[in-house]
């Protein structure tokens, strides 16, 4: 007769339960963030219970979590789930011996030199994702916003990406409606003309210029970070007050720009960013 000093467990009691369970969502919770970061845009509740082959209820539950820690976040434009910003400084961390603070430094430079803040962000789909900035330190100034999804033509970086990509399709038009009527397809001739035109003009630059329509008077001018791919999904761009970089200023401010892409891909650290 053997003899055991441990506790004994019956397999169905709190103690082996919790364990149990505590571990099961560890396991989910993991799961869930692979096939986040696996998807070029984001993912859906509905997508995500598809690839991971849980009930939706459990996603759903798991999500919310994930969210409310900052592992995950969900687009303002869509219902998809993206990184968040936790597990981008996650990301960011494990990349420190690998780099990483040289992009630091080449952003740094950027700033410096023009005076604005300066980003790197990556391609997920029709979208951009900024991955870290370095702010300017002017008075008046953008902040940064890592973490932040906008739409592929809704940033400089989105249009430099587009602009330079040989295998990428024709960049997505946005849908918004105009104001005071329906968006018509005369209103989407339009915006596709005008966005062909202002692709061609990025490519005849060698970068991108982007004001934002949405009133608050900044500027991009962004350019690509090419790679050994076809397919670029790396750009950086700084961005500031429209009044501090007017047009009698870009041949300058572009220039900077564009070298300081080109410092970045000769980085090893710049190709483990665009697989994020």
């Amino acid at each position: 007769m053997s003899l055991s000093t441990s506790p004994a467990v019956e397999p169905d009691s709190p103690a082996r339960g919790a364990r149990t369970s505590g571990v099961q969502s560890v396991a989910r919770a993991a799961r869930l963030l692979s096939a986040v970061v696996d998807s070029p845009s984001g993912a859906t509740l509905t997508e995500l219970s598809k690839t991971t082959g849980l009930n939706v209820s459990t996603v759903h539950r798991l999500l919310a979590t994930l969210t409310a820690e900052g592992l995950l976040c969900r687009s303002r434009e869509s219902e998809r789930f993206l990184p968040g910003p936790v597990l981008l400084r996650l990301g960011r961390r494990s990349l420190s011996s690998s780099g990483l603070p040289d992009v630091t430094a080449v952003l740094k430079e950027l700033a410096d030199l023009t005076g604005e803040t300066a980003s790197v962000g990556v391609c997920r789909g029709d979208t951009v994702l900024t991955l870290m900035s370095v702010q300017s330190e002017q008075p008046l100034r953008y902040l940064g916003e890592p973490g932040r999804s906008v739409p592929l033509t809704g940033s400089a970086m989105g249009l430099a990406i587009a602009a330079f990509d040989p295998d990428r399709d024709r960049a997505p038009v946005p849908g918004a409606a105009p104001v005071g009527g329906p968006y018509s397809d005369d209103d989407r001739d339009r915006e596709r003309w005008s966005l062909d035109v202002e692709l061609l003009a990025t490519r005849f630059r060698g970068y991108a210029v982007l004001d934002d329509l949405g009133g608050s008077g900044l500027r991009g001018i962004a350019a690509p970070v090419h790679s050994g791919s076809a397919y670029i999904r790396l750009a950086v761009d700084i961005q500031g007050p429209a009044s501090r970089m007017a047009d009698d200023h870009l041949g300058r401010l572009g220039s900077a720009v564009v070298a300081a892409a080109e410092n970045l891909r000769g980085l090893p650290v710049a190709l483990a960013l665009g697989q994020l």
